[in-house]
């Protein structure tokens, strides 16, 4: 029997709550998506592991990353999903309608992609992140681990790496995402299969409202006056109303 309805575990912001993080994001526009009711618990990033791991969440084993990570989603049979893929694909299962349409390869070819995007791009919004985004009291926190993973510090990673650079280096990545979403309708539409929504469709938006929260110039720079994510833009803001 339900106990209570869905819970989606975000990361918390400086300044008040509402959802910036690309990665819950994605989370995040499948419950809106699929009309899902929820509400959310904020998390500061270094409450992120000791929270989830109280309730008795196993550690991701799927990668070298973290162990426990946004978003979470704890369902109303008290089932707790970790990690945004698997989320998507537990709430296919669980509200077949609409369907996110996982059959198709469409969402791990923008997935892919977008890893050639997000990471050239590190040096860019990691340090706005610690300046914008993260609540003060993790501030140091979240300095001190993206410290150990670059070898440097916020500011020499943006002097080194950033700039036109990180720009350059996002490139390839960019044009990939821009022909993925231009190329691969089965109709006419603004989605990335034409005229039906699906899941590759909200990683792509999960990009997109993440970096204009971070940063508007990041949107505009990314989408680059493309008609095809402007479009997909546009058709997927419905999906960002609730962002709390």
């Amino acid at each position: 029997m339900p106990t209570e309805g869905t819970i989606l575990y975000d990361l918390a912001r400086r300044g008040g709550n509402n959802c910036w993080s690309a990665n819950a994001w994605k989370a995040r526009l499948v419950l809106n998506y699929k009309r899902i009711p929820y509400t959310t618990v904020w998390l500061a990033n270094p409450d992120i592991e000791p929270t989830l791991k109280a309730l008795g969440i196993p550690p991701s084993t799927s990668g070298p990353g973290a162990a426990y990570t946004v978003p979470t989603i704890r369902l109303p049979s008290g089932e707790y999903v970790m990690d945004s893929s698997a989320i998507a694909q537990r709430l296919e299962e669980l509200y077949p309608e609409p369907s996110l349409h996982l059959d198709t390869d469409e969402h791990d070819k923008v997935l892919a992609t977008i890893g050639k995007i997000g990471f050239p791009l590190f040096p860019l919004f990691m340090p706005r992140v610690a300046q914008r985004m993260v609540v003060e009291s993790a501030v140091p926190w979240f300095r001190e681990s993206k410290e150990k993973r670059f070898g440097m510090s916020l500011e020499e990673l943006e002097a080194t790496r950033g700039g036109e650079r990180a720009w350059e280096g996002a490139a390839p990545g960019l044009a990939e995402l821009k022909a993925l979403v231009r190329d691969g309708k089965r109709d006419e539409g603004p989605y990335v299969l034409g005229s039906q929504a699906s899941y590759a469709d909200l990683v792509v938006m999960a990009l997109l409202e993440g970096m204009k929260r971070i940063g508007e110039d990041l949107y505009e720079k990314i989408v680059g006056g493309d008609a095809g994510l402007t479009a997909l833009y546009e058709a997927c803001k419905q999906w960002t109303v609730k962002d709390v």
